[in-house]
């Protein structure tokens, strides 16, 4: 096993695991790898990556059983780490204590989940999660929604969200718990047509979207508000390209509030770029430095009316 700033290992001696700077409460750490040979789902496996969990699921159960009230814990998935999504909750993130699950790797090495069952969905149900670093593939039509948050201090940061050839409606949807949430530096990659909407945003107050890379082809908006308005949000230094023509950027549902920032793309347009088109819903946000283009060679020009 090879030294890493993670875990290393010195013949004869037993693995020596460190502690990772970026948890300071975590006082939990649990190994993830499907492609190990060494691997198991039961009792004395998990703790290092010598004798890994198979499962994310397992990795749960024992952090549920152990450590429910301590100040943290961080799961990680080894490099080439798989598994598939087939059924509602497949994987339910609800410990109380604060919980990392973080894909180890770079590139294609990253750990992948698939869907290929048109209900599977994670669930984050626990305040304080965060996803770090995986990849999410969708491998059946009509995906309904990749990840449903509903609770507070979600953390989604580096992932890569991608299909071939088929559709994912909804990649990832909030109820009105779900305040303070951060996606940051995600790819979201929607190709086939199908999709209604890449995030719907319920009521999730203090939500910080920034620094994303969407690309596809959503009927409703890239962002969408629904149902209960979000109030004080920062969307900034996102780009975006919506393929589905005339369709929005970003819809803030009425009233919502907040600053739309700094975004830059295109889209595709049958009569030239509106701003209601691109950015809807927007009468009560602070707007500066959108830009859009809808055709290759040209400069985007600002969205959004300029102040007097």
């Amino acid at each position: 096993m090879p030294k890493t700033e993670l875990y290393g290992q010195w013949a004869p001696g037993r693995m020596v695991i460190s502690d990772d700077p970026r948890n300071p409460v975590c006082h939990y750490q649990y190994f993830v790898d499907s492609t190990s040979a060494t691997n198991g789902d039961t009792q004395g496996y998990g703790d290092n990556p010598d004798r890994p969990f198979a499962t994310v699921g397992a990795a749960l159960t024992k952090a549920g059983a152990t450590l429910d009230n301590a100040p943290g814990t961080t799961i990680y998935l080894m490099p080439g780490h798989a598994e598939t999504l087939s059924t509602a909750g497949a994987i339910t993130v609800g410990l109380s204590c604060a919980t990392r699950i973080v894909g180890l790797g770079k590139g294609l090495q990253r750990p992948i989940f698939t869907y290929d069952n048109v209900d599977a969905t994670i669930l984050v149900t626990a305040a304080n999660v965060s996803i770090e670093n995986i990849r999410f593939y969708c491998d059946i039509d009509s995906l309904v929604v990749g990840a449903t948050i509903s609770a507070a201090g979600f953390r989604l940061l580096n992932c890569e969200f991608t299909e071939n050839g088929k559709d994912a409606l909804i990649w990832l949807e909030t109820t009105a718990a779900a305040d303070d949430m951060i996606l940051r530096g995600n790819v979201f990659r929607q190709v086939t047509a199908g999709g209604t909407s890449c995030i719907d945003l319920v009521g999730a107050d203090r939500c910080v979207i920034e620094d994303n890379y969407f690309y596809g082809a959503w009927s409703t908006a890239i962002i969408n508000g629904i149902t209960t308005t979000s109030l004080e949000c920062m969307i900034r230094r996102n780009t975006f390209d919506n393929q589905s023509t005339d369709d929005h950027w970003i819809d803030t549902h009425a009233n919502g509030t907040g600053s739309i920032q700094f975004n830059k793309g295109t889209c595709t347009s049958a009569g030239g770029i509106d701003d209601d088109a691109i950015i809807d819903n927007d009468t009560l946000c602070f707007l500066a430095e959108n830009y859009c283009s809808d055709s290759g060679g040209e400069t985007g020009q600002i969205v959004g009316a300029v102040s007097a």
